[in-house]
């Protein structure tokens, strides 16, 4: 199989780091306690607002922790590409065989085959004639 063209591979660059917008808020002191409940500080939130920005900050929060995620997979498959490009091509004049088979089962399928086969020759070969080697 040949070697995806380069262009195929993703530019490492092309994905951004997680946006500060949606880390957590490196404005406040580092000593400041986190709001009660484990969510946002949303006193400067009108109140009949706070339970949709509830809701929209836990969707950014669900929604950071995928693309952390998602990245460190990229990362990795990353790493395993650059190991398999490191691998030798295979030579043009070779053939791959790949088999989905059981090895025993295999064995079998092939055995009944050559069976046939030998069994197709014995039946229909003609006997070769005395003076003269069979043609090929």
């Amino acid at each position: 199989m040949a070697s995806p063209p380069l262009s195929s591979v993703p530019d490492p660059d092309l994905a951004p780091p997680v946006p500060e917008s949606v880390r957590p808020d490196s404005s406040s002191p580092p000593d400041a306690l986190p709001p009660a409940g484990g969510g946002p500080d949303l006193t400067h939130v009108p109140p009949e607002s706070r339970p949709a920005v509830r809701r929209l900050h836990a969707q950014v929060e669900r929604a950071a922790t995928a693309l952390e995620r998602l990245q460190r997979e990229n990362e990795r498959l990353r790493r395993r590409l650059a190991a398999l490009e490191q691998r030798p091509a295979l030579q043009p004049d070779t053939t791959t065989l790949v088999l989905d088979d059981e090895p025993q089962d295999l064995r079998a399928r092939l055995s009944s085959f050559i069976d046939t086969i030998d069994a197709f020759l014995s039946d229909d070969a003609p006997a070769p004639s005395s003076g003269s080697p069979p043609s090929s």
